[in-house]
C-alpha cells in the first residue's frame, strides 16, 4: 500500500532536483498554497469560527523549510483538509460507538462496520487526491526539464546531469502512478483495514491508560482517607473514666 494514504496523500519529492528555496513556511505562506489549491477551505473559514480556528492552528503550528517535499506536503494537506476534519469525525463516532456497545452489551461489529463505510468513502477522496498529485507532479517535472534544457548559464556536464536525474524522477513518478492506479478497490480496502487495526490499537491503549488512571486515583483517596483516619484518631481525646 502507498504510504501517501496513510498520511493523507504527502508525496516526497527529490529536493536534490531542484534549489531550495530560502526560509521557513510561515502562517501566511501556508495559507497562500490553501488560497491556491483549495480556496473553499478560506471561505468556509471565514463563515465557520470552528472550522477557522482548525485552520489557524495548523497554519500557525506547520514548522518546514520551503522544499517541494513540504511544498507538496501542503498541497496534499490543503486539497485533503476536509476529508481530514471527517476522518477525525469518524473516529471520534466510533469510539463512542464502541463505548457505548461496551457498556451496553451490545455488538461493537456493528459499529465497526460503520467505521470502515465511512473509511471507505474517504479514502476515495484520499485516493483521487493522490493521483493527482501524482499526475501534477510529472506535469511540473516536465516543465523543469524543458527549463533546464533552454539554460545555457550552466556547464553542459551540469545540465546533462540535471537532465538525467529530472528523466529518472519523471519515470519513477510515473511507475508510482501506475502502482497507484492498479486495482485501486483492493488498494482503498487494505488501507482502510489497516487504518481501523491501527485506530482500535490507539483506542485499546487510551482505555487502559484511562483505567489505570482512575485505579491511580482510588488508590490516594484509599490512602488519603487512611491518613485522615490516622491524624483524627491521633488527635482525639482520651475519654475521662
Amino acid at each position: 500500500m502507498k504510504r501517501s494514504l496513510f498520511i493523507l496523500a504527502t508525496l516526497a519529492m527529490s529536493s536534490a532536483l531542484y534549489a531550495a528555496e530560502p526560509g521557513f513556511y510561515t502562517r501566511e505562506k501556508v495559507l497562500d498554497i490553501f488560497a491556491q489549491y483549495n480556496p473553499s477551505v478560506l471561505e468556509n473559514a471565514q463563515q465557520n469560527k470552528d472550522y477557522n480556528d482548525i485552520l489557524e492552528a495548523f497554519a500557525a503550528s506547520y514548522q518546514a523549510p520551503q522544499t517541494p517535499a513540504s511544498r507538496y506536503e501542503l498541497i496534499a494537506v490543503a486539497r485533503n483538509f476536509d476529508t481530514s476534519i471527517r476522518l477525525q469525525g469518524a473516529v471520534q463516532t466510533y469510539q463512542d460507538a464502541l463505548e457505548y456497545a461496551r457498556l451496553s452489551g451490545g455488538n461493537p461489529a456493528v459499529a465497526q462496520a460503520h467505521f470502515r463505510q465511512e473509511l471507505l468513502a474517504l479514502y476515495a477522496n484520499i485516493w483521487a487526491v493522490s493521483v493527482q498529485l501524482y499526475e501534477y507532479e510529472v506535469q511540473e517535472s516536465r516543465q523543469l526539464l524543458k527549463q533546464l534544457a533552454k539554460d545555457k548559464t550552466l556547464p553542459a556536464d551540469t545540465r546533462a546531469s540535471r537532465e538525467e536525474q529530472l528523466r529518472q524522477r519523471i519515470s519513477d513518478l510515473k511507475h508510482q502512478l501506475k502502482t497507484l492506479q492498479t486495482d485501486p478497490g483492493e488498494q482503498l480496502l487494505l488501507a482502510v483495514d489497516a487504518y481501523i487495526a491501527q485506530t482500535d490499537l490507539q483506542l485499546a491503549a487510551a482505555r487502559e491508560q484511562s483505567a489505570a488512571a482512575r485505579q491511580a486515583q482510588t488508590v490516594f483517596e484509599k490512602a488519603r482517607q487512611t491518613a485522615n483516619l490516622q491524624i483524627k484518631t491521633k488527635n482525639k481525646k482520651p475519654v475521662a473514666k
